[in-house]
């Protein structure tokens, strides 16, 4: 049977993964309809592997998604980056997301 898995020699699992909030101005635009903060809220998620690669990617980051976003940070580590199913597992046992929710995290 043919696995998925990668050569050997490709970092495999996640050594630390960090969430960093940042802020910046979010002026109005003409063309917007509506009210909205002064501030746009994302997060800069960085997921390093034990091979010194590391996986960018930014979101939401009010404090509720942030609380949300450590503790799955927390839970990566020793994770197997290319186990897909595994890695969502992390993330709803992290997350306390009722299983019977399919093809959502929460």
């Amino acid at each position: 049977m043919p696995t998925s898995r990668p050569p050997h020699d490709l970092p495999g699992r996640v050594s630390r993964a960090v969430v960093t909030p940042v802020a910046f101005r979010d002026p109005p635009l003409l063309n917007v309809v509506g009210v909205h903060q002064p501030y746009v809220l994302r997060a800069v998620v960085q997921v390093h592997t034990d091979e010194g690669l590391v996986g960018l990617g930014e979101t939401y980051a009010d404090q509720a998604h942030l609380d949300r976003l450590e503790a799955v940070a927390a839970a990566l580590p020793g994770a197997d980056v290319f186990d897909l199913n595994g890695l969502r597992r992390v993330v709803v046992e992290a997350l306390g997301a009722p299983r019977a929710r399919r093809g959502r995290l929460g």
